[in-house]
């Protein structure tokens, strides 16, 4: 599970809103937090900006003061944006978890990415959770669903990984969605009985796959499994609807290992995710061998 969880702090209600996540998951999974602010500034520069130093200072004292508030460790990281600047942070400290607030625009309750949080979901070298707005506000709720999309792909499977390991530690339950979405009007062979015969294709294909998930969820964590015919991001979407509910995804099929990168259905879901959003990377486990040369599974 989470090992080291790195909060992205500017002193906003939404890095607030992130803030009171990191503090709840940190406190389920026993991960170190760290709540961390970056420092901007133009490398031509040579460094920041003197004229600037005072609210540098105070810019600090507001992050230690938030850290505090939470028992983390605080961080001050210099770079020149924020996203850069907490990429390299989490790879330089070894967190697996990366969490910033919504977009400001968004709704009460809704998790939309901003402009730090897509940054980082295009190439993040680990998970990354986005807080819906007001968060803060009810973060005292504990976390009684965690919902997982099953598509059948390495990167689901990942996910779901991630998601028992969390209800493992929360007593949560994994809720599995399967979405069997319809073939194009017009598709197969047939007119509209070859539409019919495909779309019950689909169907069994999608039951078996979200069997398969089912059957490999460890004993003593709930599950339950749904499958629904639709959209995968609106199908998700009005599970996650639900109080208390996590939900969380995989990151497309193909670039480089150990980084995020968002596919088709996590684009649209951190546009519209009802409640806390964790994306993980590709590869995001591998096998190693400890001192003993025996082979462990550990997050990367």
């Amino acid at each position: 599970m989470y090992r080291k969880i790195l909060v992205g702090y500017d002193d906003s209600d939404q890095s607030k809103d992130a803030v009171a996540l990191g503090h709840q998951l940190a406190d389920a999974t026993g991960a170190e937090l760290v709540v961390a602010g970056v420092f901007q500034f133009d490398p031509i520069w040579g460094g920041y900006d003197p004229h600037f130093h005072e609210e540098e200072a105070d810019y600090a004292r507001k992050i230690e003061a938030a850290a505090k508030s939470v028992g983390a460790e605080a961080e001050a990281f210099p770079s020149s944006s924020a996203a850069r600047g907490l990429h390299q942070l989490a790879e330089e400290i070894g967190a697996d978890l990366i969490i910033v607030g919504s977009a400001r625009y968004g709704r009460v309750g809704q998790a939309i990415a901003g402009s730090v949080g897509v940054a980082l979901l295009h190439g993040s070298p680990c998970a990354v959770g986005i807080a819906p707005q007001g968060f803060r506000e009810r973060s005292g709720e504990d976390i009684t669903a965690i919902a997982v999309g099953i598509d059948g792909s390495p990167e689901a499977r990942l996910a779901l990984e991630a998601a028992c390991d969390l209800a493992t530690e929360t007593g949560a339950k994994v809720k599995l969605v399967a979405v069997a979405e319809p073939p194009v009007i017009g598709a197969g062979k047939g007119g509209a009985e070859g539409w019919h015969e495909l779309k019950e294709v689909i169907e069994q294909i999608m039951r078996d796959r979200l069997t398969e998930a089912r059957e490999s969820v460890p004993e003593g964590v709930e599950v339950e499994a749904t499958l629904v015919s639709g959209h995968a991001s609106e199908a998700l979407v009005n599970v996650a609807e639900r109080p208390a509910t996590l939900l969380m995804v995989g990151s497309r099929g193909y670039g480089p290992l150990r980084r995020v990168l968002l596919g088709s259905v996590s684009t649209r879901l951190v546009r519209a995710a009802p409640c806390p959003l964790i994306v993980t990377p590709r590869g995001m486990h591998h096998t190693n061998e400890d001192a003993t040369g025996a082979k462990v599974k550990v997050a990367s």
